[in-house]
């Protein structure tokens, strides 16, 4: 009512208040003060070479209260920060703490790039309550059957002659190995094909070595890993287990910097380095096992089979934030062999006992560009190409098998950061062409040949929801398509994680995967190579459905225990087909449905940064089915138990790990028959000539399971330190008390008494070598 006493005034009067209102908010925000953004990333250097991000180290800003928690790329955003000269705090358990002054501009962005290294933390006499570093990680997204490890966590883990990423993985719940002899990954009854592997975000396809006893990955190049074993992100897809993303270590580090590993089995090298104040690294490595050589030098009896590896990362910082990265690998198998000159010379020489030529390998090129724009907007653009190529030639072009995929792919994404939400949208699409083919140049005859050029493309929106300080949300949906069939999906995913209290959380997930990319592997003992097919308008797009729901609870000095239950249906899963027809185009994969449900445990427990340890237990269930059989599938392991300990003293470092798992399934051999064969020159039937051998019979398909095995390896090293250097002497034992565990049967059925023999699994199994750092 008292705006009615107004209408006296005079228009002079009322001008005059108007001013005064329109400049008021001015006069207000003049009396603030000017505020900025702080947005940086923190790395670690814990071992010589490596800077890989840190997930969960607290920033402060010093006297203001202002403090954030790093994510899992290791980046943060303070905003509404004071203009001026401020000191911001960087602590993560295990780290040196680090305080750095950084100069704030008002309405701009201040850059920050912190290394953390490790060290004993010195504690005050005065005990405070606070929350440690693993709280403060798992408060900041859902991950939901999420694991994440440093190079360091990894380090001293027990190794068959060299360490590698793909056994450590192994030892992760969830995660089961059929055998000693593979390192391929089947993940909560998972076939080793539906595992989306990436190395720096790129697609690799066949990360093996040696039928699968090697991964193709190098120990002094990777940083850390995360394994995504159900229910991914929208912004994954393309394979229906897992997501296993393996990123390079960088070099922080100013000048040239270089690791060497000369073990039993081969040797590897590495350069790194940076320049220009961090806002480049470089690195380049290779690797070669050189058992061929050594047995040529010692021995007439020939080995003719080696492996090698390159890689190279590099990264810089360019105007404007524009981080570029390019990630290059090569790897090759040699198996050349003339089979006559294996013979002993007193055997008779067969013409079959020729030449052989078996080569496979990968290759992965990509190129990565980032910007963050006022630290609450990201852009990131990905382009790469991924290829794995396969080739046996017997007996110099009597009879070659080729197989080969190749990508060309992109892919992108924007992202907006609040308060509240993390919300993304991004595309993916990428061409292949894929060739499987058998025939004989010597004699012009081809047996089939089989091209693909599938192209598909995917559209995808995920938003990170911190609905209260007790729930966070998760969600997103991912629309794809493939130019052949007409197919298209639309696959919802969420996960939720709910805080009872500041230490314990309960967490739930699903989603709908798919792949339309397909392996020939089989599901024997033994993974040579893959052969991949597409999906087209013989073979379908493979679908599944992931359930989860699981509880976590951080306790004090870096300890922490998960328990995750899991279902997940196969709508349609694709299995090769034991007896399809080369001369008929389609029956190469069968398909089935079905079913794996389990309950996963991880417990892990680190005091400081000398003493780690891990305990991984893996209940599972697997089912096939068609609509005339039910099996289980060969890496249905019931139970898996492992328990990984390492321990760092001032110059040692010692690693134990035992292992023990119930058996896989197999098909057992009921008999054995001898085919005749009808000669018409004499109206007899025979054995043939060269006479054939007995032919098994096989019983109801995995109807048989192997024995439970056990494992204890350990690991251990002594630092030394010359001329600056770092030399590192190694030895480590796998089957440390030498258990004969089961690999395969051998049945022999042509004597009155049939027998079984056991093939075992790695005997006791020594293994030195030497690792230099500077």
């Amino acid at each position: 009512m008292a705006s009615l006493h107004l209408t006296g005034l005079t228009r002079t009067r009322l001008a005059a208040l108007g001013t005064a209102a329109g400049l008021l908010p001015t006069l207000l925000a003049a009396q603030l003060p000017a505020r900025g953004t702080i947005a940086g990333r923190v790395v670690s250097a814990v071992d010589p070479g490596s800077a890989v991000p840190v997930t969960g180290a607290v920033v402060e800003v010093a006297g203001t209260g202002a403090t954030a928690a790093t994510g899992g790329d290791g980046r943060f955003v303070l905003g509404g920060v004071a203009a001026g000269s401020v000191t911001l705090r960087v602590r993560m358990l295990g780290y040196r703490p680090v305080e750095r002054t950084v100069t704030v501009a008002a309405g701009d962005t201040a850059r920050v790039e912190i290394v953390l290294r490790g060290g004993a933390q010195l504690l005050s006499p005065v005990r405070t309550v606070g929350e440690s570093a693993e709280l403060e990680a798992f408060a900041a997204r859902p991950n939901v059957a999420t694991v994440t490890m440093s190079a360091a966590a990894m380090a001293a883990v027990p190794s068959v002659g060299e360490p590698d990423v793909a056994r450590v993985v192994q030892l992760l719940p969830g995660v089961a190995a059929r055998n000693d002899y593979t390192t391929g990954l089947n993940v909560r009854g998972g076939e080793a094909d539906q595992n989306l592997v990436l190395l720096d975000g790129h697609p690799v396809y066949n990360p093996f070595h040696f039928g699968g006893l090697f991964s193709t990955f190098m120990d002094a190049t990777v940083g850390g890993i995360e394994l995504i074993a159900g229910a991914f992100p929208a912004r994954f897809g393309g394979r229906l287990s897992s997501v296993l993303d393996v990123r390079s270590a960088e070099e922080t580090r100013p000048g040239v910097h270089g690791s060497g590993d000369l073990s039993a089995l081969g040797a590897t090298g590495r350069l790194a380095g940076s320049f220009d104040d961090a806002k480049g690294t470089w690195s380049v490595a290779a690797r070669r096992t050189y058992a061929d050589a050594v047995t040529r030098a010692f021995t007439g009896e020939l080995f003719p089979y080696h492996f090698r590896d390159a890689q190279a990362r590099a990264r810089y910082v360019l105007p404007y934030a524009i981080e570029v990265a390019l990630t290059a690998y090569a790897g090759r198998d040699v198996l050349d062999a003339n089979l006559a000159e294996l013979r002993a010379d007193s055997a008779p020489s067969r013409a079959s006992e020729g030449t052989w030529a078996f080569r496979w390998g990968n290759d992965v090129l990509g190129l990565t560009a980032t910007r963050d724009a006022g630290g609450r907007t990201r852009f990131e653009q990905r382009l790469s190409t991924s290829g794995f190529s396969t080739a046996l030639d017997l007996g110099g072009g009597a009879s070659v098998r080729r197989s080969r995929i190749r990508d060309l792919r992109a892919s992108g994404s924007a992202t907006v950061r609040t308060s509240t939400h993390d919300w993304s949208l991004g595309y993916e699409a990428a061409a292949h062409r894929v060739r499987y083919a058998a025939g004989s140049p010597q004699t012009g005859t081809t047996e089939f040949d089989i091209v693909q050029r599938p192209v598909s493309g995917a559209l995808w929106s995920e938003d990170l929801w911190r609905v209260s300080p007790r729930w966070l949300l998760q969600g997103g949906v991912r629309a794809e398509a493939l130019n052949v069939r007409g197919w298209r999906a639309v696959s919802p995913r969420v996960s939720v994680k709910f805080f009872a209290t500041p230490q314990l959380a309960l967490t739930a997930g699903g989603g709908r995967v798919t792949q339309f990319l397909h392996s020939l592997a089989g599901d024997g003992a033994l993974r040579y190579f893959d052969v991949w097919v597409a999906s087209d308008s013989f073979v379908p797009v493979a679908t599944a459905w992931h359930w989860m729901a699981g509880i976590e609870r951080q306790l004090a000095e870096g300890r922490s225990v998960r328990v995750e239950g899991y279902a997940k249906r196969y709508t349609r899963v694709l299995e090769a087909n034991r007896a399809d027809d080369p001369g008929r185009r389609g029956d190469e994969l069968e398909e089935a449905h079905g079913l794996s449900y389990g309950v996963d445990l991880l417990a892990r427990w680190r005091r400081g940064a000398r003493l780690g340890s891990w305990l991984a237990y893996s209940y599972g269930v697997s089912t096939r089915e068609t609509d005339t059989l039910r099996w289980a599938p060969g890496h249905d392991r019931r139970h898996d138990l492992d328990l990984v300990a390492t321990w760092q003293a001032a110059r040692y470092r010692l690693g134990a790990r035992f292992g023990w798992a119930s058996g896989t399934p197999y098909t057992p051999i009921v008999g054995e028959i001898m085919r005749l064969v009808y000669d018409p020159s004499n109206d007899t039937w025979g054995t043939g000539n060269p006479r054939r051998r007995l032919e098994s019979l096989g019983g109801a398909r995995n109807s048989a399971r192997y024995p439970a095995t056990h494992r204890l390896d350990l690991d251990a090293s002594r630092e030394f330190r010359v001329r600056g250097a770092t030399i590192s002497p190694y030895l480590s034992v796998v089957n440390a008390y030498n258990a004969k565990n089961v690999f395969v049967y051998l049945y022999d059925y042509s004597t009155d008494r049939p027998t079984r023999r056991a093939l075992s699994q790695f005997p006791i199994l020594p293994s030195a070598g030497v690792r230099v750092a500077f």
